[in-house]
């Protein structure tokens, strides 16, 4: 290393709070036959897009994230006895942090008897922006960082001599929530008091000065 030089990693770290949420919905369906299994779940999704049309939400908003379709075993007598077909199928749909649209989305599946599984996960809109201002905040911290050991080893910084950046994932999502809607009474529109977390991400960047 050139003694001359000075290596400093610096670190940001930036919250933001989500302004909107991307909601999946699990139809799981079995039968012997695997024709049947298709159409109990081809059901399920309509049923959704049903109580999303209900509620201004357009049908092809709610986007497939996952299907799959498998046969169903079990274990007796020294070998795997055939149950039947399993048929999953998951869409999603992304809203804006709105609680009474979610609460009534959520009151419209539950009256139809979809029951799916549902998963939530709170998100941000820009996030460009959040990673920008991430790495900005990495840079300034290693800035700060170098002026604090130049002051301390008694030398002036000179200019940057070297930028190395190694691209990170930054999570734009908080960890997903689950629940499953199977009452058999609608909840009357009620929304939801959602209040998420912030997300929080972190990025780094080490930034080589020259010293005098």
């Amino acid at each position: 290393m050139n003694p001359k030089n000075l290596r400093v990693q610096g670190k940001g770290s930036v919250s933001q709070t989500p302004d909107r949420i991307r909601i999946l919905f699990t139809i799981s369906r079995r039968d012997s036959d695997f024709g049947k299994a298709i159409e109990k779940a081809n059901l399920g999704i309509s049923g959704l897009q049903t109580a999303a049309d209900g509620c201004g939400i357009a049908p092809d908003e709610l986007k497939t994230t996952h299907f799959n379709a498998r046969e169903e075993t079990q274990y007796e007598s020294g070998k795997h006895q055939f149950v039947g077909f399993v048929v999953t199928h998951q869409v999603g749909v992304l809203l804006p942090m709105d609680n009474q649209l979610i609460g009534r989305l959520l009151s419209a599946v539950v009256r139809g008897k979809a029951s799916p599984q549902v998963n939530l996960a709170f998100e941000i809109s820009d996030p460009e922006a959040l990673k920008q201002k991430v790495l900005a905040s990495a840079v300034e911290n290693a800035k700060r960082r170098a002026e604090t050991i130049a002051m301390a080893s008694g030398v002036r910084l000179g200019p940057i001599a070297q930028i190395e950046y190694g691209y990170a994932e930054v999570r734009i999502a908080s960890q997903p929530y689950e629940m499953t809607l199977e009452s058999a009474e609608p909840m009357a529109g009620a929304a939801p008091d959602f209040e998420p977390d912030d997300v929080e991400a972190e990025d780094t960047v080490t930034i080589t000065w020259e010293i005098e």
